[in-house]
């Protein structure tokens, strides 16, 4: 009965450490904190069972995704027209669902190694990052609160061109672990458990700061002057017929403000921000809306009809490039779209809810080629559409051509929570680990210009129509994260695998 009340109140320390955790995360920015909840993490796994470290790292999960994704309520309930009950329920069962992985890493960790033994620390660090891996593909992934985004002010963060979002994550973990490694009971001498800590602590300090003197890359070309426009456009306001020609007007006129300002190379305008179908434009209509001396960049749907009218609709963005050009638009179109909000995974499965509770869902293909978009020699964009610059790797293979990003966004759907603070956060991780410079511009903001260190230049604050502009240099060259990619988690599953199979090895011998 006490071991069981003491796994009971471990199980709640760990859901109040996962809540915790999340204050490492923008808006809160409070970085060192995670280093001791996942200690605490750690040391809650060092003498348990399979079963006990899985339960244990499924609370500290759900803590986690229950306060850090909230906003996910704000999205299915207040905007989604979700029954309040059902979005409750939702969030929930979402929390629930992408904390697992935290639980999995747990029980990988005490299949693998003994109880109380020093492999079972020294492996967490690995443990952590592969499921952390896992979980940005799995059912088509959630890359959310990965550990490493809570860096992005620290030291950890210079790692980033090195080994991406996963090297930072498993730096975070190692370290956490060697803070365990010093006051646990071992027969080896504390001295020498010190001396590992402290040169884990080296290394890790080393390659951050040999990353951050090394240059990642030259420039490409003369700076570019670059605007974007945050209309802050209501989403019933935007889609509603009546007031599209007041939208469109008002997003012209924001450009008329930035070039009485100076003069502009090119203007990012948000996700959706045309409230028309690509085919309901002519050049007409882009002779009116398109700057005349400055390139324009701006999202909208696009709609192609096929053989048997089949019917595709792309979440797109469209470039038309300034000067005398009068040539059709390039077209970028979203790969990752995201599931019960731009497609319907498992329809057999869902389509009843939807149909039953009257959801408003739209129905997107995605595109998987990879589209770059050019103006001249120097401006190669690589596009990502809302949350796909939360994919690490998707987004290094879709963007390898390029010498400026750019994000654009509807953030309006997130209402004033954690969200768009924790997007702001992938985007300067994205901009860190290619060293190139990235542009964000989101209907209700923060919009932003980032450099190729992943420092912010400049940003607008939320719910407010704005316009920034900077200089963005654009970048050519490799970082070792854009030319070897997820090595880190060849790594660790390297370092899982190895021991698991010598266990394997052992018990069959004794058999």
């Amino acid at each position: 009965m006490r071991s069981f009340l003491t796994h009971r109140w471990q199980l709640l320390l760990c859901l109040v450490l996962g809540a915790l955790s999340v204050l490492a995360f923008a808006p809160f920015g409070y970085s060192y904190l995670l280093f001791l909840t996942l200690a605490a993490l750690c040391w809650s796994w060092y003498d348990a069972t399979p079963r006990q470290a899985f339960t244990r790292g499924f609370a500290f999960g759900l803590g986690t995704y229950l306060v850090g994704t909230s906003w996910v309520y704000n999205s299915l309930a207040v905007y989604g027209g979700m029954p309040l009950w059902m979005g409750g329920i939702a969030v929930l069962g979402f929390s629930s669902l992408v904390g697992v992985f935290v639980g999995f890493s747990g029980l990988a960790l005490a299949f693998i190694t003994s109880r109380k033994s020093l492999q079972r620390l020294a492996l967490f660090a690995p443990s952590w990052v592969v499921f952390e891996w896992c979980k940005s593909w799995v059912l088509t992934g959630f890359p959310w609160l990965d550990i490493g985004y809570s860096q992005t002010d620290t030291l950890l963060f210079e790692l980033a061109p090195v080994g991406g979002i996963y090297l930072i994550s498993l730096a975070i973990a190692l370290l956490a672990s060697c803070l365990v490694v010093l006051f646990v009971q071992s027969q080896i001498a504390l001295l020498k458990r010190a001396a590992v800590a402290v040169i884990a602590l080296a290394v890790v300090l080393s390659l951050s700061l040999y990353s951050a003197q090394s240059p990642w890359g030259e420039n490409s070309g003369e700076p570019l002057h670059i605007g974007v426009v945050q209309p802050n456009t209501p989403i019933e306001r935007k889609w509603g017929p009546a007031y599209r020609n007041d939208v469109i007007a008002g997003l012209v006129q924001r450009n008329t403000e930035l070039l009485e300002k100076q003069s502009l190379d090119l203007i990012v305008w948000p996700e959706t921000a045309l409230p028309v179908l690509l085919s309901q434009t002519d050049a007409a209509f882009w002779s009116a809306v398109r700057p005349k001396n400055a390139a324009l960049l701006t999202g909208l749907v696009e709609r192609h009809i096929g053989e048997q009218d089949r019917v595709d609709d792309y979440n797109a963005a469209v470039l038309h490039c300034g000067g005398a050009s009068s040539s059709e638009p390039q077209v970028y179109r979203k790969r990752h779209l995201v599931p019960f909000g731009e497609y319907l995974p498992l329809r057999f499965l869902f389509q009843w809810v939807i149909d039953y509770l009257q959801l408003p869902m739209s129905d997107f293909t995605s595109w998987q080629q990879v589209q770059t978009l050019e103006c001249g020699n120097t401006l190669k964009l690589g596009l990502s559409i809302c949350y796909e610059d939360a994919f690490s790797e998707e987004h290094r293979v879709h963007t390898r051509d390029a010498t400026v990003l750019v994000n654009i966004s509807e953030d309006a759907w997130f209402g004033d929570s954690f969200a768009p603070h924790q997007r702001l956060q992938m985007a300067q991780m994205r901009a860190k680990e290619l060293a190139l410079p990235l542009v964000r511009s989101a209907n209700t903001g923060p919009s932003v210009l980032i450099d190729h260190r992943g420092k912010i230049i400049t940003q607008t604050k939320q719910f407010v129509s704005a316009t920034l502009s900077g200089d963005v240099q654009p970048r050519t060259g490799e970082t070792w994260y854009r030319a070897l990619g997820e090595w880190v988690i060849y790594l660790s599953l390297m370092l899982l695998i190895v021991p698991m199979l010598m266990k394997f090895i052992r018990s069959r011998r004794k058999a």
